[in-house]
């Protein structure tokens, strides 16, 4: 029966994921398609809500101490007592493991069997963890859960202190009736062994390419100290055009009488500790048990804005007195800046897009799915490791790249800090992944999931990481067509004027300069997917006019109902090319995008690896011209990257992965080189791109006029050289063209066309060059004519002396 399970659930993920169908079948199949599975009825637990332990006195956004100075912050991060046990209120006799926190609980030594699956050993993991408190008491104790996996209790020094069931979001426990000041404390926290564990409308997260659903305490865990009076949270609104920083600062009277209260808050430079602004103080009066939240305008001196080419950071320290005496404190790393999309009626299309700082800012990046990379083989501890997330996230800068997607889920609290401080803008992706509606037992489906709690859990989200200068805007789902995160959005975005909402992009957006993704796969064959008429070949890349939406299949179809191309618009998915990491094989659903390109060729490691490199990054230029998007983004940086035949005997999930990163060896972070080469030519701020894919177009023997996209993403002017020769495989120059000089403006996109001659047969390789202002190296383009298809490796050109035709200076030889 579990074959039989196994083989079903393989066979729809496979259907979902656009597997190639044969004509007569995609016929036959069309017409089911939208009774069956993309229309979502409504949840019959819509409205039910179970209580959990949400932060309401200290935790929210309390990850990390920028510098408290009242409030003390115990790290109970490290190794902890391990073991699996019954879904009940029944502690374990002993505790014969250990198990890292922050992680997951494949990670415990020794080893549990099945971890994330069903099984008959267990129904919950029970943690337990002693700590010794401070010898001073505080008037508050509180327990800080940052993310756990699936649904928590925790008991202390035997006392039960609350439940939480959101798994992505912070849960908070008050320990004050049980903590020994002085002592030893014994803390249990029992988890879920799966996400089964938790009733049925608790969002959990929805991802149809997942197989391992891992417990654990998956970020920080933490004791907080505070009297009576705490700050609940901080948000700090960055005002670039009055030069001011709004601090609102959440208050909770924590006693049994009201209180008369000062808020002082003062803005310091984060590297320096320099003062940035005055000290600025507020009274207010606050009721027994009540919250209260005040709002101060601080003004910046010497205002620095933010943005990934300066990620300069402010901190806001904010404490609350009585009677000059203090309570609480916090202090709020953020960054001076504006993200703002803009659409609309009557939106010349020139001025739609991403704006950052009042300047419309072209967006390069691309993805990371980390809930997707937890159960690749090689990731153990790395995701908490964060001298390698620092490393992970400073390659992307190698690629000229200013932005990614946190896609399909949330990360651990300190990446986002990480992020702030490289310099990146973050589309921050919550974990539903939803095209279709199956509702099969073991496959994630947010078909009955509750609106109350997504509410909940859509609030905890943005009150946890609305000071990260780095997110740019929120992404409420991927690729969805059930109503749940579209309803959530108009319930929480007035938490946070300063940001928008991407729903999921296939219905209308809830506001009218709100973005819209696209994700034009043109390379996975007639399937489905994008209801291809036929198996689109490069050549007929020549037929589109790039301009949004480019998504129009049956299931996967971009919004495209009224005023749907009034919206701005990004490109976070395109090429359909993903290998493994020894690149042996595509993975399944990219099989027929290299028998496309390559039919009956029987491709070595090497070729695959070729034309990924060739195609994607000659892909993403193409996405990029005729500036129909505001930001190209590559699919992906990380992710789950597996064969069946590479997976250890040791790793339960035996699933292959559905994509694929480009490391070669994720530890040392190590990335396919020819992609490593090519991808930054294809994504510099100042671009070419050759035009026309066809071959037929450059005819043997002839002078050609090609046309060529160049692009200026930056506000500098630039004087440029584009330069194009013919060469053959080995880079032995065949003809070239005259230089052709010109300014590039900023912001600007040019087309031009370039006389060339062709070589007298083929094959050949056609390289348009361009240097200039600016430009630290040459950016190249290519074209391959005549070649049995695009894997066949070529060498750059040299010249008659040796040289190559480019060199790191950004000058032609």
């Amino acid at each position: 029966m579990k074959i039989f399970k196994k083989i079903l659930l393989t066979i729809i993920a496979l259907v979902v994921l656009g597997f190639v169908f044969q004509d007569p079948l995609l016929k036959l199949a069309k017409p089911h398609i939208n009774a069956f599975m993309r229309d979502f009825p409504e949840s019959e637990f819509k409205e039910s809500e179970i209580q959990g332990s949400y932060a309401k006195a200290v935790c929210q956004n309390s990850h990390v101490d920028f510098g408290e100075t009242v409030r003390t912050t115990q790290s109970l991060d490290g190794q902890w007592q391990v073991e699996q046990g019954g879904l009940d209120d029944n502690l374990p006799t002993s505790f014969k493991h250990t198990a890292p926190v922050p992680g997951f609980l494949t990670e415990a030594t020794p080893r549990f069997n099945l971890v994330g699956m069903e099984s008959d050993e267990r129904e919950a993991f029970w943690y337990k963890k002693s700590f010794t408190a401070p010898d001073t008491e505080s008037e508050l104790a509180n327990l800080c859960l940052h993310k756990a996996k699936y649904g928590v209790k925790v008991w202390l020094n035997g006392k039960a202190l609350g439940e939480h069931y959101g798994v992505f979001s912070v849960s908070e426990y008050n320990l004050s009736s049980a903590i020994r000041y002085g002592q030893e404390n014994e803390l249990i926290i029992r988890v879920g062994a799966e996400h089964n564990a938790i009733p049925e409308f608790i969002p959990y997260g929805s991802d149809v390419e997942k197989s391992g659903w891992y417990p654990g305490l998956w970020d920080s865990v933490s004791v907080v100290y505070t009297g009576k009076y705490s700050i609940v949270r901080t948000k700090i609104d960055p005002n670039i055009d009055k030069g001011v920083a709004i601090a609102h600062t959440t208050i909770r009277n924590n006693s049994m009488v009201p209180v008369d209260l000062v808020v002082k808050t003062q803005v310091n430079e984060w590297q320096s500790k320099n003062e940035a602004s005055a000290l600025i103080e507020k009274p207010v009066t606050v009721a027994a048990g009540k919250t209260v939240t005040i709002s101060q305008d601080v003004k910046i001196n010497d205002m620095k804005l933010w943005s990934p080419e300066s990620p300069f950071l402010y901190t806001a320290h904010t404490s609350v007195e009585q009677n000059g005496q203090a309570s609480d404190d916090r202090v709020s790393r953020f960054g001076m800046r504006k993200v703002q999309w803009r659409g609309g009626d009557g939106l010349d299309s020139k001025d739609k897009g991403f704006y950052l700082n009042n300047k419309k800012y072209y967006l390069r990046g691309t993805n990371i799915a980390l809930h997707r990379f937890f159960e690749d083989q090689d990731r153990k501890q790395l995701p908490w490791n964060k001298a390698w997330v620092t490393k992970l996230l400073a390659g992307q800068k190698d690629f000229h790249w200013n932005s990614f997607r946190f896609h399909v889920g949330r990360a651990p609290n300190f990446w986002y800090d990480i992020a702030d401080e490289q310099g990146f803008i973050v589309t921050d992706e919550y974990h539903i992944f939803a095209p279709v509606r199956l509702g099969l037992p073991g496959m994630p489906t947010s078909i009955n999931w509750s609106l109350k709690e997504l509410e909940k859990e859509f609030t905890a989200w943005v009150q946890e990481n609305w000071n990260h200068a780095s997110i740019g805007w929120w992404d409420a789902s991927n690729e969805n067509h059930n109503p749940i995160p579209y309803e959530a959005v108009p319930l929480v975005r007035h938490l946070d004027s300063t940001r928008q909402w991407e729903s999921g992009s296939y219905r209308a957006p809830d506001r009218p300069n709100d973005p819209l993704e696209d994700h034009p796969y043109k390379l996975n064959g007639q399937s489905f997917m994008n209801s291809n008429p036929k198996e689109y070949r490069l050549d007929d890349l020549d037929d589109f006019s790039r301009l949004p939406p480019m998504t129009e299949g049956d299931i996967f179809r971009t919004y495209d109902g009224p005023g749907a191309r009034n919206h701005p618009y990004i490109n976070n998915e395109y090429s359909w090319l993903w290998i493994t990491r020894d690149g042996s094989d595509p993975v399944t659903i990219s099989e027929i995008a290299y028998d496309i390109m390559a039919p009956g060729v029987d491709l070595t490691p090497e070729q695959h690896r070729e034309i990924y490199a060739y195609v994607t990054s000659e892909l993403t230029g193409y996405w990029r011209a005729r500036r129909g998007y505001a930001g190209i983004q590559h699919f992906l940086y990380l992710g789950k990257c597996a064969d069946k035949d590479t997976i250890p005997d040791d790793w339960d999930i035996k699933e292959p992965s559905y994509t694929c990163d480009n490391f070669i060896d994720i530890p040392n972070l190590t990335m396919e080189p020819r992609w490593a080469e090519w991808g930054r030519h294809s994504f510099a701020p100042i671009g070419i791109n050759i035009e026309r894919w066809a071959e037929d177009f450059y005819t043997v023997g002839r002078t050609v006029s090609v046309p060529v996209n160049l692009l200026n993403d930056t506000y500098q002017a630039s004087n440029v050289i584009v330069e194009m020769v013919t060469a053959d495989a080995d880079g032995n120059v065949l003809t070239r063209s005259m230089p052709v000089e010109l300014t590039l403006n900023s912001l600007e996109d040019k087309l031009i066309n370039i006389d060339l001659a062709m070589p007298e047969q083929s094959p050949f390789v056609i390289y348009a060059y361009l240097n200039g202002e600016g430009i630290e190296s040459t950016v190249i383009s290519r074209r391959k004519v005549g070649f049995e298809h695009p894997g066949i490796d070529t060498k750059l050109p040299v010249m008659s002396t040796g040289i190559n035709m480019y060199s790191e200076s950004g000058n032609s030889e």
